[in-house]
């Protein structure tokens, strides 16, 4: 396949990886604690990794899809450093946190 088309179907050196995770936030989501939690969850694991995030909090608990600022550079050195950082919080409990997948042609 030429560059011009992996690039357009985001295979070969072009695909992008990803993780997602999940937890539950064990205090109330409204307090201030939860919003500290939240800003260094952000600015000490994901943004400190080279990593960005998209996800949604709420009573239920809170999901998280994270890869690299280039997400075809997205690494298992920061998969791992960002779950070793969520196993250290006393904050929350861990639901799921997945493997490096396709972003794009993920396999469920």
């Amino acid at each position: 396949m030429k560059k011009r088309l992996r690039k357009k179907y985001r295979v070969g050196e072009f695909r992008e990886l990803c993780f997602e995770f999940s937890f539950d936030y064990k205090g109330d989501v409204n307090a201030p604690e939860c919003e500290a939690f939240l800003r260094a969850l952000i600015e000490d694991c994901i943004e400190a990794n080279g990593l960005n995030c998209e996800g949604n909090i709420t009573d239920s608990g809170c999901a998280i899809i994270a890869r690299a600022v280039d997400p075809t550079q997205t690494s298992e050195a920061q998969r791992a450093a960002v779950k070793s950082w969520l196993d250290a919080r006393e904050d929350i409990e861990l639901q799921q946190f997945g493997e490096l997948t396709d972003a794009w042609y993920a396999r469920g």
